[in-house]
């Protein structure tokens, strides 16, 4: 599975106009051939810090995602963010689920 992780600060009086352009990518994305989750990131110490997650299930899905029309339209509120975009493609191997976190849980010493 791919994570891209893309972090803007994005200029105060922008942040309503990026927020729409990503709320409109969120459904076609979500039913894009791979797409396996997409969301939108608020910080909870600034509002203007906005982060776009989304899972993959193959490179080329998240190929033909980056080529599409409808990603371009994000293109150029990243070019204006306050600071230097983060932008991290990474491959995530799941470990587990709630499956997991209760077993560890109920494993823990006190």
């Amino acid at each position: 599975m791919l994570q891209v992780y893309l972090r803007i600060v994005v200029p105060h009086e922008k942040r309503g106009e990026l927020l729409d352009v990503l709320q409109c990518l969120k459904g076609p994305t979500e039913v894009a051939r791979g797409c396996q989750s997409y969301r939108i990131l608020q910080d909870v110490e600034d509002e203007d810090v906005l982060t776009y997650l989304v899972l993959w299930d193959s490179q080329e899905g998240l190929e033909e995602h980056f080529r599409s029309e409808r990603f371009r339209r994000l293109l150029p509120y990243v070019e204006m963010s306050i600071e230097t975009p983060e932008v991290n493609i990474s491959t995530v191997d799941p470990v587990g689920g709630i499956e997991f976190l209760v077993a560890v849980l109920g494993n823990s010493t006190r």
